[in-house]
């Protein structure tokens, strides 16, 4: 075991059929095999092999209810997010929520047949609630990773979605109630009675409030995959919620630098721009406007189409853009000045692990959250469009590059973010978690707490 101390356990981990949330827990479960656990990995059959590599087992969905084509851009989802807040009801609905009695059937069926010492789900696998949600006695330990900006509400803070700065003063208080109380009960209330009907066939009790509520309320325990500094400050945090810092997945072996890779040290500055590795298919959204917004400054701006074929794109880009299907962020990024991005809160994270300051388009899943967040900490620029003009893209990346304020703030995140050991934190969470189950001793190590309260910085945040 590379831990040395934890007894050997049965860990199930569930992850919902889509990259941002799957790739953190592949990189768990290949850390809790190598400490010599026994890891069983339930999701969509698209990430069979990868879960293989990492030593679990793999244990797949059912076709009935796999969600992954859903989760890929094509035409019917390129349009989801023109369609606003029916198109956040329409994945609520096919992705998320309607899985939910297929999951936990086959979930307990799983633990049947392997009877698991803990649970371990991304913050938006739902399968498990109705485990959550019935007796602890009658089932293992449950931890959720959350892989996505903390959605549960809270007096301090608009509901998840609207991508509102917080407040906790009387007005921002009351601001807050009102706009909690309409999501619930105006905007989505037809999706929480889904939720509540969904969750009823899977054999849960019924329960109060809000369903995007339940999981800091229902398990055991739960692991924000950032830092404070970059999350809202809730005076009314469940106790559960532990700030882990973000998981990021091991370097790719065997990659070859392209032919331009010696212009990334150059004196001008390097500007990264992706949409990411989901809502990549259209170029024109962010790619293509930030590469005419730059192509008379002097920077290099470095592409990545994160998926689709460069070669079409290629002979129109300006002289000064560098375009490639993929380049691993831990080499690129220690050579960028600012990125351009959709808001995948990954790739987030990882520019902010660098320092680096971020100018953020996005308007899909949970990206406006995100871009709300970047805004929020200091350490970019929220545009507020998921399909900026060129225009908006220039002055956002000038401002960043000009104004330290940007980078002082991300620099202050990556200090956070390096004090961080996630996974580390994460095997040893779960290992008092089961010990604890078991009536054993809670082993003694070094306390594992939250990160002290996120300071907000002084800065310059807005477009």
């Amino acid at each position: 075991m590379s831990g040395g101390a934890a007894e050997p356990r049965r860990y199930l981990l569930c992850s919902t059929p889509a990259l941002g949330h799957t790739v953190p827990l592949l990189a768990l479960a290949r850390r809790l095999v190598d400490d010599g656990h026994a890891v069983a990995f339930f999701t969509t059959a698209h990430y069979g092999e990868r879960v293989k590599a990492t030593g679990a087992s793999f244990m797949p969905f059912a076709e009935a209810y796999d969600a992954h084509d859903l989760m890929v851009v094509n035409p019917e989802r390129e349009s989801a997010s023109k369609r606003g807040v029916r198109g956040v009801k329409d994945d609520l609905r096919r992705i998320f929520i309607g899985p939910i009695p297929g999951q936990a059937r086959d979930l307990r069926a799983i633990l049947k047949r392997w009877p698991a010492d803990c649970i371990v789900v991304d913050s938006m696998f739902l399968g498990a609630l109705p485990l959550a949600l019935g007796p602890a006695s009658e089932r293992p330990a449950l931890a959720c990773v959350g892989v996505m900006p903390y959605p549960s509400r809270s007096r301090d803070t608009a509901p998840f979605g609207v991508a509102l700065q917080p407040g906790s003063g009387p007005l921002s208080r009351l601001r807050n109630a009102a706009l909690n109380w309409a999501t619930e009960h105006a905007a989505l209330r037809d999706v929480q009675r889904f939720a509540r009907h969904r969750l009823a066939e899977a054999g849960a009790p019924g329960f109060p409030g809000y369903f995007i509520d339940l999981p800091p309320k229902v398990v055991d325990v739960y692991l924000q995959a950032t830092v404070a500094r970059f999350e809202y400050p809730r005076s009314d945090l469940a106790p559960t919620v532990r700030f882990v810092g973000p998981i990021f997945p091991p370097p790719p072996a065997g990659f070859t630098p392209p032919s331009w890779w010696d212009e990334l040290t150059l004196d001008r500055p390097v500007v990264h721009v992706t949409q990411g590795t989901l809502d990549n298919a259209d170029p024109s959204r962010l790619l293509l406007p930030t590469a005419k917004a730059l192509a008379h400054d002097d920077v290099l701006v470095v592409a990545t189409t994160g998926g689709p074929d460069p070669d079409a794109l290629r002979p129109d880009l300006p002289s000064n853009v560098r375009l490639e299907r993929f380049v691993p962020h831990d080499l690129l990024l220690p050579h960028v000045d600012a990125m351009v991005t959709n808001g995948g809160y990954g790739g987030v994270q990882q520019a902010l692990a660098h320092g680096v300051p971020l100018v953020v388009a996005g308007n899909s899943e949970d990206k406006p959250e995100v871009a709300a967040r970047v805004q929020w900490s200091g350490a970019g620029i929220n545009l507020h469009t998921g399909r900026p003009s060129p225009a908006m893209v220039a002055r956002a990346v000038r401002r960043v590059l000009a104004k330290p304020s940007f980078r002082r703030h991300a620099r202050a995140l990556a200090k956070d973010i390096a004090s961080t050991d996630p996974l580390g934190t994460i095997t040893q969470v779960l290992d008092e978690l089961c010990a604890a189950r078991q009536g054993a001793p809670v082993p003694q190590a070094a306390p594992v707490t939250a990160n002290p309260p996120a300071q907000r910085l002084t800065g310059d945040m807005s477009a």
